[in-house]
């Protein structure tokens, strides 16, 4: 049975158009944040983007419907990619998804009323594989790696990638009239991948502001609920520490976040096994505990990752508390390995030179933390 170019977009249309408006619908009903301002205007852009192919396929004479279509479908991944990099709290660069779209554009445009149907079709399918693998990218990094609802928008991100990577390359080699692109890459397959994709995109996206965002007039998630290891889980540290920064951004105080992780645990599980591993983890966390100071903030955000978060006037008191917990964890030999000790690598960010976001101060001390790792460990960095 062959379905019509015109039923196929309405389909992908009507998917779009309810899945945007529940994700905008939302975010609308949380409490204001902008990585959730960013993905509403990303489902906006899809959009957009169907109306315009709708209105090309019903007025083959309005070209001018491709370049739209064009530049928002563009525009529509990038502040995908963009959106996870405010939640990873990095700077936008919102403009560099306005130039891919601009480009997009400006392609069909260049081509005029003869460009046809495909008209900038290979400047669009390379900038949507190009924004979808940085999202991919950046959908990997802390603290949205830490996640597992995260793994759906990676997901996401690799297929477009793929999909539309092939899509150039096929146009390229063997033009839309080719078997290969008309019945593996047309648009009648574009669609159905189109449909798939924004119904695990939306799941994701609203489970992951869900989990990070509480909605208008709703209480923040309790403040009591440790995990097995005496350590904060995840959902309250944020509840606690977002409080600490709120009150200390008022006073001008500063608070350190410091990102401890543990070296060479997967080593570890290989080598003694996922016993061996598991209590690793317990004496790393002990440790962290006795000897972080005493007014500080412990939370869990994945195995063997802590955040520390404590109030110093100066980064060399929290380097030398990071210092502390280091030398305590040596002291601390796992008797299933054979005495090996426990090293960490740990990031310090400050409010001073990072401000009092909570996803900014984490990242930044991921990233110190990251730095400190491929140093070979045992180390304490500060976030630049």
């Amino acid at each position: 049975m062959n379905i019509d170019l015109y039923s196929i977009q309405l389909a992908t249309s009507a998917v779009i158009i309810v899945a945007g408006v529940m994700f905008i619908l939302d975010t609308f009903l949380r409490r204001p944040d902008t990585a959730g301002r960013v993905w509403s205007a990303s489902f906006m852009a899809g959009i957009l983007a169907s109306f315009s192919y709708a209105i090309w396929i019903a007025i083959p004479d309005g070209w001018w419907a491709v370049a739209a279509g064009n530049s928002a479908l563009v525009l529509s991944v990038a502040l995908l990619w963009t959106g996870a990099r405010v939640y990873n709290g990095r700077r936008d660069r919102a403009w560099i998804s306005i130039v891919g779209s601009g480009a997009a554009a400006v392609a069909v445009l260049a081509e005029g009323p003869n460009g046809g149907a495909w008209a900038g079709g290979p400047l669009m399918f390379a900038l949507v594989a190009g924004f979808a693998v940085m999202g991919a990218i950046e959908s990997m990094r802390a603290p949205m790696r830490l996640n597992w609802t995260a793994r759906g928008l990676t997901a996401m991100f690799v297929v477009v990638a793929l999909f539309y990577a092939a899509r150039f390359g096929v146009f390229v080699v063997s033009g839309p009239d080719s078997m290969v692109f008309q019945v593996f890459l047309g648009t009648e397959a574009s669609a159905f991948v189109i449909i798939a994709l924004v119904i695990v995109t939306v799941v994701s996206m609203v489970i992951l502001q869900s989990e990070r965002v509480p909605r208008v007039g709703e209480r923040p998630a309790a403040t009591g609920a440790y995990t097995a290891d005496g350590v904060l889980a995840e959902p309250a540290f944020r509840a606690v520490v977002g409080d600490w920064l709120e009150r200390a951004n008022f006073h001008d105080e500063q608070l350190v976040v410091a990102s401890v992780c543990l070296d060479e645990r997967e080593s570890i599980d290989t080598a003694f096994g996922r016993s061996t591993g598991t209590e690793l983890i317990a004496q790393f966390t002990a440790g962290v505990r006795r000897y972080s100071t005493p007014n500080a903030a412990i939370g869990a955000v994945g195995p063997g990752e802590l955040l520390v978060v404590a109030p110093y006037s100066r980064m060399e008191e929290a380097r030398r508390n990071g210092l502390a917990i280091q030398s305590g964890l040596r002291d601390r030999p796992i008797e299933q390995a054979m005495g090996l000790r426990i090293s960490a690598s740990i990031g310090l960010a400050g409010t001073d030179a990072h401000g009092y976001g909570y996803d900014a101060l984490v990242a930044a001390a991921f990233d110190a933390a990251a730095t400190a790792r491929e140093r070979g460990g045992d180390a304490v960095v500060l976030a630049d």
